[in-house]
């Protein structure tokens, strides 16, 4: 929001030789922060208006005219200036801007006086660069060439007084909750209350000099959630023509292009009040209705821009009896705009629902000055004022203007004003102030606060531009910010402190995070939202749960409409971009929630905690006489072992997974009584393709939640024997249908009391092993805590474990 000051003093008096950063910075105390103090002249100087009295053409250069210009001396003699400019659209009684002998422009450059083609040339004309105003604040014709000012223009004048330059413009970065801060009338009232002085709104008077609305304008509210009023009025009679320079330039010192003067009127109503308008070709409205509704499926609109806009039916629009004739809200439509044609001109002053016009200009990629208030909400009760005042500027532009009699208003639910009961002494305890009551009563006054004593408590009528007031708290900050935050004393809070602990989830998440980054992998954080596409180029089928997504009311990007249900998608993408700046090792992990869709409406969504690791390069850096290693499955299985050892998950089963994302060989589930704790293996290479990585990539996930409900051994001391151990080598054949899990479970199960260890060293299939089967060797390790154990002491659980394993037609080699 930006803020002139000559302006404001419409409203409020403005000390203008006061330094403008110090009132800047008042308000910035008060929070209103002023985000930059601009001083609109650029450095012109002696620039001056003067008038063209004669034009002919330059005896030697086709492209040259010679100009005769009546100006003024700089003691206000009149005088004529000799011109010659290459300017092709300066006609005779034309207003210019004259840069006089010594002149200098907006970029510093100085004019002097000389000659071109051997005529004598006393300066120059100025366009609006020249003139340092950006070309996107004049229309497209005057952008280029040279500016020709109003026929009313007097001559002689200064071009920084003509174009409003000795202004300081303040530009506000308000926070959201201020939204009667988004006008000229709501930053007055801050204004006068820094100042203790009284702000005064513009007096609003419309002569109705016209014929009854009634039976002419028709307004209806189709869909009452998303515009809760809507008025119009009928102002017949205009003549389009570009707006008085008092007017334009108060735009343009505001950020916005001048137009024409309907349009320039609403404009000017909107950064005046706060209440966004759009005026219609009254004769190009169907019916002479407006209806404020859902739009349909596939409806289509042209907008002001000139571009086609196909809506969806959470939009809302303003339609007449046959079609679409704006985005509410937003912007309006192309076959209803005001051209130089229109005579008629029908006025909207409505209150959209600011959620809805934000997911519309965010979906049509159309933010506007007027969806931005909207956006943060807009005062209800000051539509009839804004409508008001938009007719009696017309009238005032338009002499010949007749304003219909009556306004049509639609308003089903009047907003109901807020009201707050407290005392001084509840404000002083809450701000830790000892302020007098007398003064909390002066500074809510001032704010338009109306305050009334009651039984030794104070009722506070909040004004209806107040939005965000509503409780005790909200009139406490009201009070410090304009007692002084400064002249608040410095305490320390007491407060009965206790000692904190992380919860069961965070302790684990905290122990898991940590085992990863001390396994060499690097920790990443990243949006909690989902790709569209993601689940599909996960090659996930439909029907899937995770497709039952958490939908956002108002996504960051239309590309991420849902909440993740899997952690998956992120880290790959998260891969994806390392890749692409040439990082092609990568060890990763994240760990975080996803979000499923609750059973029913009225309940919030589930978070199941989750971590993620990605793996993939070499597994470490390679030395002058060893290559490096590259990452393999064996490494990420002992990655994700680490983690359950060091959660003491030890009654796990190892299986395979059926996760399509996983390559269907290569890959591995962890269960504990049925329930999958973690999966692990390489990616699938359609997957790998989808997300365009090359080579062989790892993935783990780890099931936070599920495992916080299982049942994890207790850290208990066990003495070390001191006596020696002794091993056993068992190669045993195996049906390759009994996987390496099962025969370990035999080992363990038949190894009694003694066992201390049971591993596999090394898998053969080839010569000598019969089709179908296939040796596995394993180092199985005894010891005792009594004495030290001889052969003997070990066969019988050798026997026992043979024994065994030839029930699984499981042999010694």
């Amino acid at each position: 929001m930006k803020a002139s000051l000559t302006w404001m003093n419409e409203y409020v008096p403005v000390d203008m030789n006061r330094p403008a950063q110090e009132l800047a910075d008042e308000l910035t105390q008060a929070g209103i922060p002023v985000e930059e103090v601009e001083t609109v002249d650029p450095g012109l100087k002696k620039i001056f208006t003067g008038k063209i009295t004669e034009i002919t053409k330059h005896p030697d250069a086709d492209k040259l005219q010679v100009c005769q210009v009546a100006c003024l001396d700089t003691d206000g003699t009149p005088i004529t200036k000799q011109i010659i400019t290459a300017a092709t659209n300066v006609r005779v009684g034309q207003i210019v801007p004259v840069a006089y002998h010594k002149s200098r422009l907006a970029d510093g450059t100085e004019i002097k006086k000389g000659k071109l083609r051997g005529l004598p040339s006393e300066g120059m004309f100025c366009s609006v660069a020249e003139l340092g105003i950006s070309k996107e604040l004049v229309v497209p014709e005057e952008a280029e060439g040279i500016y020709i000012l109003p026929a009313d223009t007097p001559i002689g004048m200064d071009i920084r007084d003509v174009l409003m330059m000795n202004d300081t413009v303040y530009e506000f970065e308000l926070t959201p909750n201020r939204a009667d801060c988004f006008s000229m009338v709501g930053l007055s009232r801050e204004f006068a209350v820094l100042t203790n002085q009284k702000a005064v709104l513009p007096e609003i008077t419309v002569d109705e000099n016209g014929e009854a609305i009634d039976g002419k304008v028709q307004v209806t509210i189709a869909d009452g959630d998303l515009c809760s009023r809507f008025a119009a009025r009928l102002v017949t009679g205009v003549v389009v023509a570009p707006s008085p320079m008092w007017l334009q330039n108060r735009l343009r010192n505001s950020g916005i292009r001048p137009i024409n003067n309907v349009v320039d009127v609403t404009n000017y109503v909107m950064l005046e009040l706060g209440q966004p308008m759009h005026a219609y070709d009254y004769a190009h409205v169907k019916g002479h209705s407006l209806t404020a509704r859902r739009a349909n499926e596939g409806e289509v609109l042209k907008t002001l821009d000139g571009t086609d806009r196909e809506l969806t039916t959470d939009m809302l629009v303003i339609a007449d009896e046959q079609r679409a004739v704006g985005v509410a809200g937003v912007m309006g439509g192309y076959d209803s705009e005001v051209t130089n044609a229109t005579t008629d001109v029908l006025l909207e002053a409505a209150v959209f629902n600011g959620a809805s016009i934000r997911r519309t200009a965010r979906a049509l990629g159309m933010r506007s000055e007027a969806s931005g208030r909207f956006e943060r909400g807009v005062n209800p009760e000051y539509s009839i004022m804004a409508i008001n005042r938009a007719a009696q500027l017309l009238q005032q532009l338009c002499p010949e203007a007749k304003v219909a009699k009556g306004v049509v208003d639609v308003y089903p639910n009047p907003a109901v004003p807020t009201t707050v009961t407290t005392t001084a002494d509840a404000i002083n305890a809450y701000l830790g102030t000892d302020i007098d009551e007398q003064r909390m009563v002066d500074i809510l006054t001032t704010l338009s606060f109306a305050v009334t004593r009651s039984n030794g408590s104070m009722v506070i009528s909040v004004p209806s531009w107040r939005g965000d007031v509503t409780v005790m708290p909200d009139i406490a900050e009201e009070v410090a910010r304009i007692y002084g935050y400064d002249n608040i004393k410095v305490t320390t809070p007491w407060a009965a402190l206790n000692s904190g602990v992380l919860s069961e989830r965070k302790q684990m998440t905290k122990t898991i995070a940590h085992t990863l980054a001390n396994n060499g992998l690097s920790e990443m954080i990243t949006f909690s939202f989902m790709h569209k596409d993601s689940l599909a180029k996960l090659m996930i089928p439909e029907g899937d749960v995770r497709y039952k997504a958490v939908q956002i009311l108002n996504p960051i990007s239309e590309e991420y409409p849902v909440m993740r249900t899997t952690l998956v998608p992120s880290i790959l993408d998260a891969a994806v971009r390392n890749r692409a700046q040439k990082n092609h090792d990568i060890w990763a992990f994240e760990t975080a929630a996803v979000y499923e869709e609750a059973a029913d409406k009225d309940s919030l969504p589930t978070e199941r905690y989750m971590a993620v690791g990605f793996m993939t390069g070499r597994a470490d850096e390679a030395q002058w006489s060893v290559a490096a290693r590259q990452t393999d499955f064996y490494d990420v299985k002992g990655v994700v072992e680490a983690v359950l050892a060091a959660l003491r998950v030890e009654n796990y089963t190892l299986t395979t997974t059926d996760e399509p994302y996983y390559h269907p060989g290569v890959s591995a589930a962890y269960k504990v009584d049925g329930v999958t704790i973690a999966t692990l293996g390489e990616l699938h290479p359609q997957v790998a393709k989808n997300y365009d990585l090359e080579g062989k990539c790892y993935l783990f996930e780890i099931n936070i939640s599920a495992l916080l409900e299982t049942v994890r051994s207790q850290l208990q001391y066990t003495p070390i024997s001191k006596f020696p151990g002794i091993t056993r080598d068992l190669a045993i054949v195996a049906p390759k249908s009994v996987s390496a899990e099962t025969i370990q479970q035999i080992i363990l199960a038949n190894g009694g009391d003694k066992l201390e260890s049971a591993y596999v060293f090394d898998v053969y299939e080839g010569e000598h092993i019969a089709e179908g089967f296939r040796s596995l060797a394993y180092t199985i390790g005894f010891r005792s805590t009594e004495g030290t154990l001889t052969d003997a002491d070990v066969d019988e659980p050798i026997q026992a474990i043979i024994n065994a394993l030839a029930e699984k037609d499981c042999k010694l080699r």
